[in-house]
């Protein structure tokens, strides 16, 4: 998979990827960013929950349950002092709404994100930061 990102003035970068869809990148705040752009730190959960989402309807629907609407919140535990401030535990709040149960999900979900993992980038970062989650499902 390749992207290129691209310096367009100081802290703000934007990508391309292979879809050709270009994403504003830019650094927090406090460090000299402008808002031009998503933080690398929510690209990667974006990444998290977006996988996490398309692995969860794929593994329910491939199983005939109907689903209506998934929504993925996160949240972390995330070392506050020095360098680098790695993540420690992510947390997924998963609401789903459809003819499922709370098993149905949990089984999906197990499948996207723990061994062997169908969402590669979940797995891959549940190895260095565990990923926990719960479910809700809605009306």
């Amino acid at each position: 998979m390749k992207v290129k990102v691209t310096q367009k003035e100081d802290f703000h970068f934007v990508g391309i990827g292979e879809a050709g869809r270009e994403v504003p990148i830019d650094a927090a705040g406090y460090v000299g960013g402008k808002g031009r752009g998503i933080r690398p730190p929510e690209l990667l959960f974006h990444s998290i929950a977006g996988c996490v989402g398309i692995h969860l309807y794929e593994a329910l629907h491939h199983e005939g349950k109907q689903v209506d609407h998934i929504e993925i919140e996160t949240d972390a535990d995330r070392k506050t002092e020095g360098y680098p401030k790695v993540f420690l535990k992510i947390y997924l709040t998963v609401k789903v709404r459809g003819k499922v149960t709370e098993e149905d999900v949990k089984k999906a979900l197990d499948k996207a994100i723990y061994n062997p993992g169908t969402c590669s980038i979940a797995y891959m970062i549940h190895q260095v930061a565990p990923i926990e989650y719960r479910v809700e499902l809605i009306q």
